[in-house]
C-alpha cells in the first residue's frame, strides 16, 4: 500500500514538472512573438516614408534607390516580405523594378547562397523567397533540388518557385516532368503552377496534349478547359477517340466549348458514344449553339435509352425555336402510351408550368405560347394550361 502511494506521489511530481516546463515554453514563445510583432510595427513606421517614395517612383525610368538606413535581421525579414508582396501584385515595369531593388539590397545573393549551402529547411526557405523574387538564375539549382526531393508537400513549394523563375518554356516542361514522376494525379495543382510562369500558357498546354504521356495530356486538358478559341478545338479533336475515358470526356467537353459549329459526322459520333455523359453534353452543345439544322438529330435523341440524354434533348429542343418545340411535341405524341412517351409528356407539362410563372420575359412568353399551342395540337386541350397574350 505504501509503495503504491509513493509511486502516485512521484507520478504527481512528474506531472507538475511537465506542466511547469510546458508553461515556461509557451510563455517564452509568447514573449518572442510579442517582441517580433513590436519589432515589425516599429519597422513599419521606420520604412513608411521609404515605401511612399517607392510607390511614387515605381513607374519611372530611374532605378529605385535603396533605403537610407541599416537594418537588423528581423527588419530584413520584414523588408523581404513587403517586397515579395509587391512583386506578387505588380506586373511589367513595376515588378521588374522591385526585383532589381531586391538584387541591389543583396537579397538575391543572400538566398542564392542559402540555396546552395544551407541545410534542408534553409534551402526550402531560400527556394520560396527566390520564387517570390522571380530570380531566373536560380532555376538550375532549384531543378536539382526538385529532382532529389522526396515525395511530400514541400515538393510543390519548390516546383512553384521554378515556375515563377522560369526563363523559358523548357524550364516549365522540366519542372512538370519531375513532378509527374514524383506524384501522379495532382493535375489541377500543376496547371495552377504552370500559370505562374511568364510564358504562353495556351501554347504550352496545347503542346502537352500532343504528347504520348497520359499524365502530360491530363495536365494539358485541364489547362485548356477555360480556352474557347476554335484552334483549341482542332488541337483536342484527336483525343475524342482516346482509349482513356477521362481524357476522352475532357477532350469532348473542351471541343464542344470551343467550336462555333459542329460537323454532322462529329455529332453522330458523339451521340453514338457508349457513355451517357458524353451524349448529354453533345445535345447541350447543339442547343447552346442554336444549331437548328440538327433538330432531327435532337428528336432521335429523345428516344435514347438514358433518361438523362432524353431530358437534355427535350430541354435543347425547346431552345431551338418553333421547329424544335413542334418536333418535341410530335415525338411525345407518337410515343403516347409507352413509358418514354409519358416521360416526355411529363417534361413538357412541367416546363409549361415553369414558364407560366415567369411570363414577364418576352422570350419566355413566346416559348410558353408556342409550347402550349403545339402541345394542345397533339394532345388536346388541358384545363390547367392557358395561352397568354
Amino acid at each position: 500500500m505504501y509503495i503504491n502511494i509513493d509511486v502516485a506521489i512521484r507520478f504527481l511530481y512528474v506531472l507538475i514538472a511537465l506542466n511547469a516546463a510546458f508553461a515556461v515554453v509557451v510563455y517564452a514563445l509568447k514573449i518572442k512573438n510579442l517582441r517580433r510583432t513590436g519589432t515589425e510595427r516599429r519597422f513599419e513606421l521606420k520604412i513608411k516614408d521609404y515605401f511612399t517614395y517607392v510607390l511614387a517612383n515605381i513607374e519611372g525610368k530611374e532605378a529605385l534607390n535603396p533605403p537610407p538606413f541599416a537594418w537588423n535581421k528581423a527588419e530584413q525579414r520584414a523588408m523581404q516580405e513587403r517586397l515579395n508582396d509587391m512583386i506578387e501584385n505588380f506586373t511589367g515595369t513595376a515588378r521588374d523594378k522591385c526585383r532589381e531593388l531586391c538584387e541591389r539590397l543583396g537579397m538575391v545573393q543572400y538566398h542564392m547562397d542559402r540555396l546552395n549551402k544551407g541545410s534542408y529547411s534553409v534551402k526550402l526557405d531560400a527556394a520560396y523567397h527566390l520564387g517570390c523574387m522571380r530570380v531566373r538564375e536560380a532555376v538550375p539549382a532549384l531543378l536539382r533540388l526538385l529532382q532529389s526531393h522526396q515525395r511530400n508537400s514541400s515538393l510543390f513549394v519548390i516546383a512553384r518557385s521554378i515556375a515563377k523563375c522560369a526563363r523559358n518554356e523548357q524550364d516549365v516542361k522540366d519542372m512538370v516532368q519531375v513532378v509527374l514522376r514524383h506524384n501522379k494525379g495532382f493535375y489541377d495543382l500543376l496547371v495552377d503552377m504552370v500559370k505562374e510562369a511568364d510564358v504562353d500558357h495556351g501554347a504550352l498546354f496545347a503542346e502537352f496534349i500532343q504528347r504520348e504521356s497520359h499524365e502530360f495530356i491530363h495536365v494539358g486538358l485541364r489547362g485548356l478547359k477555360d480556352y474557347t478559341e476554335p484552334k483549341v478545338a482542332s488541337a483536342v479533336y484527336r483525343l475524342i477517340d482516346s482509349p482513356d475515358a477521362a481524357i476522352q470526356y475532357k477532350a469532348v467537353e473542351i471541343y464542344l466549348k470551343s467550336v462555333h459549329f459542329i460537323p454532322r459526322n462529329v455529332v453522330q459520333k458523339l451521340l453514338r458514344h457508349s457513355t451517357d455523359e458524353v451524349r448529354v453534353i453533345a445535345v447541350q452543345a447543339i442547343a447552346d449553339l442554336r444549331l437548328v439544322t440538327y433538330i432531327d438529330v435532337m428528336r432521335n435523341a429523345l428516344l435514347d435509352e438514358s433518361r438523362r440524354v432524353s431530358e437534355a434533348s427535350a430541354q435543347g429542343l425547346w431552345l431551338l425555336g418553333e421547329g424544335g418545340i413542334a418536333q418535341l411535341c410530335e415525338a411525345a405524341a407518337e410515343a403516347r402510351g409507352s413509358a418514354q412517351g409519358e416521360f416526355l409528356r411529363g417534361l413538357i407539362e412541367d416546363h409549361i408550368q415553369s414558364l407560366s410563372s415567369r411570363l414577364h420575359d418576352l422570350d419566355r412568353l413566346t416559348r410558353y405560347n408556342s409550347l402550349v399551342y403545339h402541345y394542345e395540337k397533339k394532345f388536346g386541350k388541358n384545363k390547367r394550361i392557358y395561352r397568354v397574350v
